[in-house]
Parts: structure tokens; C-alpha cells; sequence
């Protein structure tokens, strides 16, 4: 049996969110170890599903963004980011991702979203902090002790090659013009990708294909699937999705302020609102 489904970004963040907080894998670190789940929104529907906590704000769960026109940062007193660290399906404050990396537990798993991926399943990590933000802090103890590495990401991302993205955006001193923050990008290949089409056949075993993406009036983003497999398993996915899914909000994005923006490149830095140009605003 077929179906054929569209999801809009905040749809697709649902979806993936659900079938990622549900992995064996993910539980398993729940009851016995650490979760590390990165600042992010997809990560934090994640953290909503873990923690049955829908107050936990999307929005203010991230510092780089895209937003207003531009690549941006979410200024300080924007965020609102809930805990990172977990351990054994409590919140740990106070504890960095160093630390509880270095308290070797096998079942230990890190979340991590993404900016791109790519047909190979390569995915990219945009960095505009000049510090290379999460991905420093975490991936020598990932790769060194083996730990579970999951990167939930929807297929609104999908780029033809992660490697030439990051080829291409190679860093801000690299950069001549600017609209929005400059930086450059990480390309990883040893995650475990849960896009729209990992997260059906994780919840119902089914096979899926993106066969269109885009639109207009609330749309823009959206990715139309097709869906392959046993009738039962197919009306299933269709319920859960009617719902559970359909009908997510779209996250409010919260631009930076370019009186103060860090990124001097950016051709807006240090501009009044007065000054901005209308489509920003």
C-alpha cells in the first residue's frame, strides 16, 4: 500500500522528534546513562517528547539560526534553552558535555542537529561562533570511545554534496560580502541520520521516497513523501500522523540585534532598526 504525505518543517520536526525519542538506543541511555542533546529545535521537540514537557520553547532552544532573510544568532536574553546534560532521565545542571563524557557509560548517547545532508548521508554543521561551537567539545570522545551519535535532521536541508558545501563555505575571513553571519562548516559522516524517512520506518517500518519539496502559504520548506508497505502499518502512519504531526506550529524565529551583532562581515552589523532594510524587519 502507498500514501503520499507533505509535512512542513515544524511537521517534520514532530515526526523525527518522535521516532528519535523512541529509538532503543535513545532509551537505553535514558534509563542507564547520559543524553547529551545539543541547543537546537528539532532537538528541543526532542527534549518535549523525552520530557512530556510541551512548554520547552523551539525558538529559543538555539543560537545560529536562519531567520529574517538572513543567517543570524539568537542574542542572549532571547534563548531559552532548556537542560543539555541528562542523566538516567534527569536533567544535570552544571555539568558540561566534557564532563559527562569523561564518565564512561557505554550506553551514553549524543544529539546533534544539522544544517545540511546530503544523498551519501554526509551531513553539515554550520559554525559562526569562531569557536567551532558543540561539535569541538564532543566529537574526539564520539570517535575515539564509539559513542552513539544520532543527528535528527529534516530533508528541507537536503543539499546535492555536504563536501563541496563546506568546500564553498570555508570560513568568515574567507568571506568578502555577507548578508547575515559568515562562518564555515563541519562535514561528518559517522552519525546515525534520522530524516522523515528513518523516522517512518523506525515507528512503522516503512520505506519512503522524497519525491518533492517546497511550496507557498505556510508551505515554503515542505517535503512531499511517498510511502511504502503493509496496509495496517500504512493507516497507522497516516492516524499517527493526523494526530500527532499534522498541524504543528511554525517556530517564530527571534533575529539577533545588529546594534551590537559580534559579526562585524555582515553587512548589517552595527545598523540601527531604523536603518535596516524593510525586509529584515
Amino acid at each position: 500500500m502507498k500514501a503520499v504525505v507533505t509535512l512542513t518543517p515544524s511537521e517534520s520536526k514532530r515526526l523525527i522528534a518522535k521516532a528519535v525519542s523512541r529509538m532503543d538506543a535513545v532509551r537505553d541511555a535514558w534509563d542507564k546513562a547520559y543524553v547529551l542533546i545539543a541547543d537546537g529545535t528539532t532537538n528541543a521537540f526532542i527534549k518535549q517528547e523525552l520530557l512530556e514537557d510541551r512548554s520547552i520553547a523551539a525558538g529559543g532552544s538555539t543560537i545560529g539560526l536562519s531567520t529574517a532573510g538572513l543567517l543570524c544568532v539568537n542574542i542572549p536574553k532571547n534563548r531559552k534553552s532548556y537542560a543539555n546534560v541528562f542523566y538516567k532521565g534527569k536533567a544535570v545542571e552544571g555539568t558540561s558535555f566534557a564532563e559527562a563524557l569523561a564518565d564512561h557509560h557505554r550506553e551514553t548517547v549524543v544529539i546533534k542537529g544539522a544544517n545540511a545532508i546530503d544523498p551519501e548521508g554526509n551531513i553539515g554543521i554550520i559554525t559562526t561562533g569562531f569557536d567551532g561551537g558543540t561539535i569541538p567539545r564532543v566529537i574526539g570522545p564520539i570517535t575515539s570511545k564509539g559513542i552513539t551519535f544520532i543527528t535528527p535532521v529534516g530533508l528541507e536541508k537536503l543539499v546535492p554534496s555536504v563536501p563541496l558545501a563546506a568546500k564553498a563555505f570555508n570560513g568568515a575571513q574567507n568571506i568578502d560580502i555577507t548578508m547575515g553571519a559568515a562562518g564555515g562548516m563541519f562535514v561528518l559522516t559517522n552519525t546515525i541520520v534520522v530524516t522523515e524517512i528513518e523516522a517512518a520506518k523506525l515507528l512503522f517500518g516503512l520505506e519512503g521516497t522524497l519525491v518533492a519539496a517546497g511550496g507557498i502559504g505556510g508551505n515554503e520548506g515542505a517535503v512531499t513523501l511517498v510511502f511504502n508497505g503493509e496496509e495496517p502499518q500504512i493507516e497507522a502512519f497516516v492516524s499517527f500522523l493526523e494526530k500527532e504531526v499534522k498541524g504543528e506550529p511554525a517556530i517564530r524565529g527571534i533575529k539577533g540585534d545588529c546594534r551590537t551583532c559580534k559579526y562585524k562581515d555582515c553587512r548589517y552589523s552595527g545598523l540601527e532598526e531604523s536603518e535596516q532594510p524593510d525586509w529584515m524587519n
